[in-house]
């Protein structure tokens, strides 16, 4: 069964560019409010920045092309850990699933040989005993 996320992902694409705009307008208040900010060298030139008309706008209109990038690849990474993850667990379910079968069918066929009255051999006995191949 394949999973399709299209959907999830325009979605994620839309939140991706409203959050991208808005943590920017965030940085650029942020810098215009610190008091600090105007003694380190880009941090001051955005600062200066800000004190212009319109100077907010300015700034985070600057500042969303590096926030989207973080954005992005942060996004990128979690959604590929989360993939991974989930991955895993589906291998591993899987690969009980297995063992639980052939350890259910195993003991069916012990029970059904015993049934008959079909004594086993020790090497039979050993195949059916046996956690895995």
């Amino acid at each position: 069964m394949t999973e399709n996320h299209d959907g999830n992902r325009s979605i994620w694409r839309f939140f991706d560019g409203a959050v991208s705009i808005s943590i920017s307008m965030l940085v650029a208040v942020l810098v215009n409010d610190c008091a600090l900010c105007g003694q380190l060298p880009a941090l001051g030139w955005l600062k200066g920045l800000t004190e212009r008309e319109d100077g907010i706008i300015i700034v985070a209109t600057l500042l969303l092309f590096p926030t989207t990038a973080a954005l992005y690849g942060g996004f990128k990474v979690f959604f590929a850990a989360k993939e991974a993850v989930e991955k895993r667990a589906r291998a591993k379910g899987k690969a009980e699933g297995k063992a639980e079968g052939r350890k259910e069918e195993r003991e069916r066929i012990r029970r059904e040989l015993a049934a008959q009255g079909m004594p086993l051999t020790p090497e039979q006995v050993a195949i059916l005993t046996r956690e895995s191949e």
